[in-house]
């Protein structure tokens, strides 16, 4: 029996008699507890078992403490992002730790020794823990090069400190978009920024002027996870119906969901129109009730399906037109399939925390009016009008400014860390 099963099977099937009552809070705690408990013996059962295999395979894995080179991860949703650009430098035979606050990150796999010529010998994974204990490890970090998609490092009031040894904070962007949709600050403390095109220069250059910071290094690297996509919907044998709508949207108030609700999302689908909705992943972790709510009010509409699953290709694929908000969907639409796209206004522009503020504008709000059809909160009564107009129109855009090195960047951004911790 596989060792996490078993591990987990005997926590959960162990009995355990109580006869007290429990208050609501206490009994939180202890589930909490448990849950931490059973999380520490699968994570410990999951390194004995890699440790166990490397004896058996006379393979054994080797740390190099001598690491200069440090990667951040939040946990495996974000392991897309990083997954090529580690292949690469482990190819490469550079050495570096890759940390996460994840015990079932996907890194944990490249350690499996499935493949008999990686070589990893210079190749680390740390689970540094949850929550404050996370947050604490990454902030006391000895390595003096540290890569990571997260933003708000070093910034005031962040749980994450910029860690005393670090002389190179790395900034990979992990979606299509502009600094503007970023806290106040986010990257204030990074020294260098690697950006998917040289599009996204200007607004880092602003804010460094009008604070009076250092001028980051900024590299033009790409976007591996776009290569990906759009190798991967090469590859799909989908045909569209002519009349589905996507509509895929962000989390929280930004999002198209959030400021519309289900109405605009009824009259599509009464004009005949077939419906996928996909929330953001987030909505059903930090807003449950409403994507619950919003479910119960369209479950009569047979023509109307929700997607929660975690890769968003399929439904990308079956639709004929895009209808989002600020959201990255619209880029992985537009470079995966080329097809329509509606930007709908959402309340984005009146948040005063983020960088658009300062800026003045925002990227993610503006390239809407270029990408295809934009539509104001006054028009969303005209909704399934808008869809008829641009059912057939693509977007007039540089790509090549916001996306560069397609099928090329995970080398790139390899060279380039490398260049910089080496």
């Amino acid at each position: 029996m596989n060792v996490l099963k078993l591990a987990a099977a005997i926590i959960i099937f162990l009995p355990v008699y109580a006869y007290a009552y429990l208050d609501p809070g206490t009994g939180n705690a202890l589930a909490a507890a448990l849950f931490g408990l059973i999380g520490s013996v699968l994570f410990f059962s999951k390194n004995l078992y890699y440790k166990v295999k490397a004896k058996i395979t006379g393979k054994e894995i080797k740390t190099n403490a001598a690491n200069n080179l440090a990667f951040f991860s939040e946990g495996r949703r974000y392991w897309i992002f990083y997954k090529d650009i580690i292949d690469e430098l482990i190819k490469r035979k550079v050495g570096f730790t890759y940390y996460t606050m994840d015990m079932d990150d996907p890194a944990f796999e490249i350690m499996d020794l499935g493949d008999s010529n990686a070589d990893l010998d210079a190749f680390d994974i740390q689970y540094v823990g949850k929550g404050n204990k996370g947050y604490a490890a990454i902030s006391a970090l000895k390595e003096p090069y540290l890569v990571t998609t997260t933003p708000n490092i070093g910034t005031p009031g962040y749980p994450i400190k910029k860690p005393k040894n670090c002389k190179n904070l790395i900034h990979i962007f992990h979606s299509i978009s502009s600094v503007s949709i970023y806290h106040k600050h986010s990257l204030d403390s990074f020294d260098t920024a690697i950006l998917s095109g040289k599009e996204f220069e200007r607004d880092i250059r602003a804010l460094e002027k009008k604070r009076n910071l250092p001028p980051k290094k900024l590299l033009i690297g790409g976007l591996p996870y776009m290569d990906n996509l759009i190798a991967k919907a090469s590859r799909l044998d989908i045909k569209t119906d002519g009349k589905t709508v996507l509509i895929a949207s962000t989390w929280d108030k930004r999002g198209c969901l959030k400021t519309y609700g289900a109405d605009f999302i009824k009259q599509i689908a009464q004009a005949g129109y077939n419906v996928i909705v996909r929330p953001h992943p987030y909505s059903y972790v930090f807003e449950p009730d409403f994507i619950d709510k919003l479910a119960g009010q369209l479950k009569d509409f047979t023509n109307i399906k929700f997607d929660d699953e975690i890769d968003n290709l399929k439904s990308l694929a079956r639709a004929d037109v895009l209808v989002s908000d600020v959201s990255a969907v619209r880029f992985d639409f537009l470079f995966a399939f080329d097809r329509p796209i509606i930007s709908l206004e959402t309340g984005y522009e009146n948040y005063d925390q983020y960088e658009y503020a300062d800026l003045g504008y925002c990227w993610d709000v503006e390239i809407g009016k270029d990408l295809g059809a934009y539509v104001k909160k006054d028009e969303i009564g005209n909704i399934v009008e808008k869809i008829k107009g641009c059912i057939n129109n693509k977007a007039s855009i540089d790509k090549d400014s916001i996306v560069t090195n397609i099928g090329l960047s995970a080398e790139i951004i390899a060279r380039q860390i490398t260049d910089i911790s080496t």
